[in-house]
C-alpha cells in the first residue's frame, strides 16, 4: 500500500466556489489600469459569488460540475492576466462571464444578469 498515491478527494461545489472566487479576485486586482468594464465584471461575479456562497446548492453533487466549469474559466483568465495577454483576455473574460451567469442561475439566482 506504501507505493500507492493518496487519491484526492474530490472537491465539493462550496470549495470549488471558494477557488473561483479568490482567482475572479487577484484576477480583478489592479486590472482597472488596463480596462474598467474588465474590472468592473470581475468585481460583480465575486459579489454574486459572495452572495449564493454557502447556500444549499452547493452542497450537492450537481453544483460539481457548474463551479468547476468556473474554476476552469477563472484559471484561464488569470493566467492570461499573468502574462498580460490581452487580446485573449477579454474573449476568456466572455466566456467566465457566461460560466459565472450559469452557476448563478443553477444556484437559484434566476433573473440576475451579469454585465
Amino acid at each position: 500500500m506504501g507505493g500507492e498515491k493518496a487519491r484526492k478527494m474530490p472537491q465539493s461545489g462550496q470549495e470549488l466556489l471558494d477557488e473561483s472566487i479568490a482567482s475572479c479576485k487577484q484576477i480583478a486586482d489592479g486590472l482597472g489600469a488596463q480596462d474598467e468594464a474588465w474590472e468592473a465584471s470581475l468585481v460583480e461575479i465575486v459579489e454574486k459569488f459572495d452572495e449564493i456562497s454557502g447556500t444549499f446548492f452547493f452542497k450537492t453533487m450537481p453544483s460539481v460540475p457548474a463551479t468547476r466549469g468556473a474554476v476552469r474559466d477563472a484559471a484561464v483568465a488569470l493566467e492570461l492576466r499573468q502574462s498580460e495577454d490581452w487580446d485573449n483576455f477579454g474573449p476568456a473574460l466572455e466566456s467566465l462571464i457566461a460560466t459565472a451567469q450559469n452557476v448563478i442561475e443553477k444556484a437559484g439566482m434566476k433573473g440576475t444578469t451579469l454585465t
